[in-house]
């Protein structure tokens, strides 16, 4: 083992020795309710500041992978730290919010920064957020990475997931039986590789709980959404990659007048389980291509599937067009002198079992045209994730996985292959 990669594999040993096990020491479930729920993390959980109705929240997320790649794929196998970032936030009167997260890696964003914006709610149906905001068209990439069933992201969050500066609005109505959020940016932003997005966009993502009244409460939780976004301009690259991080698609930037992204999905969560799919259709109008003409390329399409189980019974949560972490006991709750298996299992923290199958199928003519290449890019490809998830206690996560690719055509960054087969063991510490 290189000297580096056996530096990286202390820090990571000394996390887990020191975080894993033990109890959750509490909570402070109040501070700001579910919005934040991602910090509470009892011992470690930031700095706080409660100043007359402010309450203030200073603190972070620290990620550190290590991966064991195929024997073809050109990345080298050891630690890496995915995630190193701040997080600043702040609550008024359960009105007002701000939310502040610099990126120190910078390897994912641009200036070093994935959001940071203002908002006030006036009414649980309407909420407005002004600055660097997260526009995510789908649930997976609207939920935070630590809370993801499957590791990393699916093509169909590449092909239009984005952080820009501009105006959002959401809000549930009708007793939460359905949610929206309208976004509009202006092209100041980057996409989920860091690439820059400078095209403007409109967006609406609307998800509903059509069954949510009926006494069954097995039903209570199915979902169906949609999305829309519409480029004025279109001016950006098209990027794919594994949830590794390996490419398999990769354009120079597109000279085209406008572009759209239409996508629905489908979900359902009871208990311990959550089951979605989401598929995304994608198209680039009046691309200039060689010999001065122009080109449709109305073909920028991708699907997924996933299904989870938290094998210990812990129950699964859903609000606001993302997936929650699992609510785990509390220390006061565990505290007894007699042997129960299921409070044996909840000091033990949260175990998950998961799995996402992704396919994306981006338009040939793009390849006759001369816009990207064999061997940078594979017209269609197609992931398997398999994932063992532990959640020890609130504000860390374990991730162990595997994902299996397959691609019609060789690809440079499986060294020349059509085929890949990578694991990884993911740490997440957020405080």
């Amino acid at each position: 083992m290189r000297k580096s990669n056996f530096f990286w594999f202390r820090i990571w040993a000394l996390m887990i020795c020191i975080l894993a096990p033990t109890a959750h020491a509490g909570g402070i479930e109040s501070y700001p309710p579910e919005e934040f729920s991602f910090f509470q993390w009892g011992a470690l959980r930031g700095l706080e500041k409660q100043t007359g109705d402010w309450a203030v929240h200073l603190g972070g997320q620290l990620a550190l992978d290590a991966l064991y790649y195929d024997s073809d794929n050109v990345k080298d196998n050891g630690f890496r730290w995915q995630t190193v970032n701040l997080l600043m936030l702040g609550n008024y009167k359960d009105r007002g919010q701000f939310h502040l997260e610099p990126d120190l890696l910078g390897n994912d964003t641009r200036n070093n920064l994935y959001e940071a914006w203002a908002g006030w709610s006036l009414d649980p149906a309407l909420r407005i957020k002004a600055g660097l905001v997260k526009v995510a068209l789908n649930t997976e990439f609207a939920t935070r990475q630590e809370n993801r069933a499957a590791l990393d992201y699916s093509f169909s969050s590449y092909l239009d997931g984005r952080y820009d500066l501009g105006l959002q609005v959401d809000g549930a109505v009708w007793s939460n039986l359905f949610w929206y959020e309208a976004t509009a940016v202006a092209g100041h932003g980057f996409d989920l590789d860091g690439n820059s997005r400078d095209a403007a966009q409109f967006s609406i993502r609307a998800v509903a709980f059509p069954l949510s009244r009926l006494r069954f409460e097995w039903l209570k939780g199915a979902f169906a959404g949609f999305s829309l976004a519409y480029s004025p301009d279109f001016d950006d690259e098209l990027f794919l990659a594994t949830p590794l991080r390996s490419t398999t698609f990769a354009t120079a930037d597109l000279d085209g007048d406008s572009a759209r992204w239409l996508r629905g999905e489908i979900g359902w969560y009871w208990g311990p389980l959550r089951f979605g799919a989401e598929r995304v259709h994608g198209a680039v109008n009046d691309v200039k291509v060689s010999g001065g003409g122009r080109n449709d390329f109305d073909q920028l399409t991708s699907w997924s599937a996933y299904g989870a189980w938290y094998i210990t019974g812990h129950q699964v949560r859903w609000k606001q067009g993302r997936w929650l972490p699992p609510l785990l006991k509390s220390g006061a709750e565990q505290n007894s002198t007699e042997f129960d298996f299921m409070r044996l299992m909840d000091a033990l923290g949260c175990l998950e079992i998961a799995f996402r199958y992704a396919n994306a199928d981006i338009d040939r003519d793009l390849f006759e045209e001369g816009l990207t290449d064999y061997g940078i890019s594979s017209q269609e490809v197609r992931t398997a994730t398999l994932n063992l998830n532990w959640y020890p206690r609130q504000g860390l996560v374990i991730n162990a996985g595997w994902v299996k690719t397959i691609a019609d055509q060789d690809l440079f960054a499986f060294g020349g292959t059509d085929r890949d087969s990578s694991f990884i063991l993911r740490t997440t510490l957020t405080f």
